[in-house]
């Protein structure tokens, strides 16, 4: 084989002669030292056409593998960025797959991102590795979006019926509307059926699929048939045709469909959810759920699906997405000094930082917003002192926390006033380093109740964190966070910031792809260890580069080698490690080795070890399988045993990056449970993590982040939800106040808020035995009963209340025999609101002596639904000649229900009692 395999032709003006072409050489040469790599001769291949031919260093097996799979978008991207060509050389690895072959006459080819291949492989013993998909929320337009397939909703096959098709035609035009017409010209469509049109040049997808769909004609019509229907065959169709990534739209919720929002949401994440349990995922790697940013609702659907998508990670306990990241994610960047300052999406009420900031007129202290919040959380002693306060203009006025769980709070108006608020930020952050406080949260300062432009806020916030961190040495503070709780004011600081502060690096909140493990006997046992498939050192991967000029070919091998690294690790197992394997488990190895590509090296001189480098996929599970593997198989099944009769009784939980207790796999809850944990802990995910000898906290091995651990003793006849506390023997019910700083917290107080703008001062999470036990078994009777027609149909819905039902609601649950005590419009139930504005009104929530109310937030099985009608004892029958199969509940209304009547006391559960004011 030639080892100088990586080509690169240009032209001459004139037949170089041989000086000049060893002076090319050298200068080739010189260019690679710093890469890597040697130059070949340069040959004359016709004309005035000259090829000269490099090869690498150390370019990895795996780099066309990479580029020919999960990287040929970005090879792609590479490509038309540059304006050139690359192409593999044919006697290197090819998938099996049918691809078309492009015209390299063109030089600068129109590139859109292609399928990967699919990359699954099943091994009978030992492991097997399961690819999941990440999952990503986009704010923004359809048609922009930079993905495989774009899925489109649509009425009687008409591309403008809806407002997505509409927009795809105006950034399309005609190329997009003859396409659509000539398939839609040769098919007959029912609703639910898909429509699949390639996409044009000026949109930056390979295909467009349209769903056929229905208006809204209630929960159990046709349309939400047709919706699911179409979403799963978009999703299947994703794998049969080996794409990669596709683009949904929050189908429905618009005046041509008229589907409620959370009624569509929960079809769009349920058909996900569905597709992340399957078994055929194929190369579906990315989902994108588009949400477009300034209707009156977005921000409302934001926070739904986000809840609904964070809900669906996980499975029991076990992770079924590598990942959900937002457009919403935290910013970070360093400034100057180092400090670290992150734009943050969320509620200033929930920061933990030693300084909060308030921006208030120091008049009007009750009006809703973030003064209102902050002093309700501090408590009446700092709202006293602050509204006896003279201020004087541009003045930092501080108070003590009070109740709310910071070191201190800085006071400040910018009276609408761009020049003031820079300075104010200025002497905010001055102050904070002068009181040695190490962390500051600062609003948008007159963004809110102020009225001021979110950019012009933004530019003036920035320039003073900006002048603040880079005019003078700050010795103390290390950390300032700006917290923005509207999704446009978020977006503002966030461009504005990245462009400012050139370094920002968003964080994503990632859940890391999942390797599970089967554990069996192995076939047979003293494996020959000389039987592993060593690679040989000189396994290349092939490239040639074709551009009109050199820079652009500098440019994209640069790009190409950056972007292949970038993916690479290496991991070197020990001899011990490896005399653990069996004969199956080294056949499994070496196929493993062969389908991901992999470079393998033994040290046969020295320990014995194996290095492992490749793509980080393919290294990760080669480290999953030998860490099975080297577990004798009788000592596995002794500990399976013991395992599992400890996973009955006992549950080991880690908290994870969205808020969810996640349960551990059974050895490491074996672990935890014997105190073995000096070698520290496996998840589900196969991240390592260290623990702590309280066995309260772990850390990541790698990268340091923490997470809480807890312990739960299942009752005999009661397995405890994952995400409540212990019960003490004989203990039935349980209140937990949950603290302000929690996910759960936030997620229970941020849902409560969208609708309701009074101050949440307390959440309880209610813990009652007997209630959920009774609850759990009627969800599964539903499930059953409406298996095919969506299930138990379980909602987080409001219910507000009295002190004195409340009481009786914590112990017995909620008791359809009191209806009537505030509404009967729509049968003799019990009833809950979709939005807690509707349960927080005084009617129903009645304000205790100090002006508290009450509020339920509950699960609640609404199944399959109807119109409600007054005087109805039960749910109607879903036909006359079957009397006894009923719905399971009824709405106030069947396009867009704000109200849901129960008439089984079992088919709602008291999650959560809010108390606010």
């Amino acid at each position: 084989m030639d080892e100088y395999q990586y080509p690169l032709f240009f032209e001459a003006k004139e037949d170089l002669t041989d000086r000049e072409r060893e002076k090319i050489r050298r200068h080739f040469q010189k260019r690679r030292d710093s890469g890597g790599g040697d130059c070949g001769v340069i040959e004359n291949i016709g004309g005035n056409i000259y090829k000269v031919c490099f090869k690498e260093k150390e370019d990895g097996p795996g780099a066309q593998r990479y580029f020919q799979t999960e990287g040929k978008v970005s090879k792609e991207l590479v490509e038309s960025s540059c304006n050139v060509l690359i192409r593999e050389q044919q006697s290197a690895y090819t998938p099996d797959v049918k691809t078309k072959s492009r015209s390299i006459s063109n030089p600068i080819p129109r590139v859109t991102p292609r399928s990967s291949f699919n990359r699954l492989h099943s091994n009978s013993v030992g492991s097997a590795v399961v690819n999941k998909a990440s999952l990503e929320i986009k704010l923004g337009s359809l048609e922009e979006e930079q993905v495989n397939v774009l899925v489109v909703p649509m009425l009687k096959k008409q591309l403008t019926s809806t407002n997505m098709g509409s927009c795809l035609l105006r950034k399309a035009g005609n190329a997009i509307q003859s396409k659509f017409d000539s398939v839609a010209a040769n098919c007959t469509l029912t609703p639910g059926d898909v429509l699949q049109v390639d996409g044009p040049p000026s949109l930056g997808c390979s295909k467009i699929f349209f769903i056929e769909c229905l208006p809204w004609d209630r929960a159990t019509g046709q349309s939400v048939q047709a919706l699911n229907k179409g979403l799963k065959r978009c999703l299947d169709l994703c794998v049969q045709k080996g794409l990669s990534s596709v683009a949904f739209p929050v189908i429905g919720p618009g005046i041509v469909l008229k589907y409620p929002l959370r009624e569509a949401i929960e079809v769009l994440t349920e058909n996900i959810r569905q597709f992340g349990l399957s078994a055929s995922r194929g190369s579906l790697s990315t989902i994108h759920v588009v949400i477009k940013p300034g209707y009156p609702n977005s921000e409302e659907c934001y926070h739904e699906v986000y809840r609904c998508l964070s809900s669906n990670m996980n499975q029991g306990g076990q992770v079924i997405f590598r990942s959900l990241t937002s457009d919403l994610n935290n910013v970070t960047m360093t400034v100057g000094g180092g400090v670290k300052l992150q734009v943050v999406f969320g509620d200033i009420t929930n920061e933990t930082t030693d300084v909060i900031v308030n921006t208030t007129d120091f008049v009007n202290f009750q009006n809703d917003g973030v003064c209102k919040d902050i002093l309700t959380v501090a408590g009446p002693e700092v709202a006293a002192e602050l509204k006896a306060a003279k201020v004087n203009q541009g003045e930092v006025f501080a108070t003590k926390s009070g109740s709310f769980p910071c070191e201190a709070i800085f006071h400040v108006c910018g009276e609408r006033d761009a020049v003031l608020i820079e300075q104010l930020v200025c002497d905010i952050i001055e102050t904070c380093d002068s009181f040695r406080y190490k962390s500051v949260a600062i609003p948008a300062i007159c963004a809110g109740a102020g009225g001021m432009d979110p950019g012009v806020v933004a530019s003036a916030i920035l320039r003073g964190v900006n002048t603040a961190t880079s005019s003078a040495p700050l010795y103390y503070l290390t950390d300032i966070r700006l917290v923005l709780i509207k999704i446009n004011v978020f977006l503002e600081f966030k461009e504005e910031a990245t462009q400012m502060f050139s370094t920002a690096v968003v964080n994503r909140v990632t859940v890391p792809q999942l390797s599970q493990v089967q554990q069996q006997p192995p076939r047979s046992l003293n494996a020959d260890l000389s039987s592993l498939h060593i690679s040989s050192t000189n396994q290349q991967s092939i490239f040639l580069f074709l551009g009109i000029c050199r820079k652009d070919i500098d440019d994209a091998m640069a790009k190409l080698k950056d972007l292949y690294q970038a993916q690479c690790s290496s991991e070197t197992f020990s001899k011990e490690q490896l005399e653990g394997l069996t004969q199956d488990d080294i056949k499994d190895l070496n196929q493993l080795m062969e389908t991901e590509g992999l470079y393998m090296k033994r040290d046969w001189a020295g320990q014995g070890s194996l290095m492992v480098t490749g793509l980080k996929d393919g290294v990760n599970q080669v480290m999953q399988m030998i860490n099975v593997a080297v577990h004798g198989s009788l000592r596995r099944e002794v500990r399976a045993r013991e395992e599992e009769d400890l996973y009955n009784r006992v549950a080991w939980c880690i908290l994870g990056p969205n808020g969810n207790w996640e349960r551990l796999p059974k050895t490491a809850n074996h672990n935890l449970e014997k105190n073995d944990i000096a070698g520290g802990i496996m998840d589900a995910q196969g991240i390592q993590w260290s623990v702590d000898p309280q066995r309260t906290k772990a850390q990541r091995q790698v990268t340091g982040q923490t997470a809480e651990l807890k312990r739960l003793q299942n009752l005999p006849d009661f397995t405890l939800p994952l995400n409540w506390d212990n019960m003490a023997a004989g203990e039935d019910m349980k209140m937990v106040a949950l603290q302000p700083s929690s996910l759960e917290y936030r997620s229970v107080k941020e849902a409560f808020k969208r609708t309701v703008h009074k101050t949440v001062m307390k959440i309880e999470r209610v813990q009652n035995v007997h209630q959920r036990r009774a609850y759990e078994a009627r969800k599964k009777q539903i499930s059953d009963k409406n298996a095919q027609r969506g299930g138990a149909g379980e909602k987080l819905l409001y219910h507000g209340t009295t002190q004195d039902n409340c009481d009786s609601i914590l112990k017995t649950g909620f008791n359809r025999s009191f209806a009537g005590q505030n509404a009967t419009a729509y049968g003799h139930g019990t009833y809950f609101a979709v939005n807690a504005s509707y349960s927080a009104n005084p009617t129903y929530s009645r304000p205790a002596a100090d002006g508290s109310q009450l509020m339920f937030v509950a699960r609640v099985l609404t199944g399959l639904y109807t119109q409600g009608q007054s005087g109805m004892k039960v749910p109607p029958p879903l036909n006359d000649q079957q009397p006894h199969d009923r719905y399971d509940s009824v709405v106030d209304k069947l396009d867009n229900p704000g109200m849901y009547v129960v008439f089984h006391d079992n088919q709602a559960y008291p999650d959560y009692l809010i108390t606010f004011k």
